[in-house]
């Protein structure tokens, strides 16, 4: 987790500024998924799982709520290697 703490989506998570950047988030970690080209179960299931359980309540003191914030920077990473389609081309 200590890498997480300098990640850019960990900080945007630990912002008390902008609230609903939080649910953005995982909005845009699902647009992310959806432009995924290669088949990759265990990634979707990963990123459903987390996304379907929502933001936690804002604590960024608790422990709980920091590896939530660790694991979505990971997901995040994960998603962003990916070989994914343009963004345009999704929507077509």
């Amino acid at each position: 987790m200590d890498q997480a703490i300098h990640h850019p989506i960990y900080e945007r998570l630990l912002a008390p500024a902008q609230p609903f950047a939080r649910h953005a988030l995982l909005h845009d970690m699902e647009l992310q998924l959806s432009r995924v080209r290669e088949r990759c179960p265990g990634l979707h299931a990963r990123v459903h799982s987390f996304v379907d359980r929502g933001v936690p309540y804002f604590a960024p003191a608790d422990a709980h709520y920091r590896e939530w914030a660790a694991k979505a920077s990971q997901l995040w990473d994960e998603l962003h290697q990916r070989d994914c389609a343009p963004a345009d081309a999704v929507a077509a």
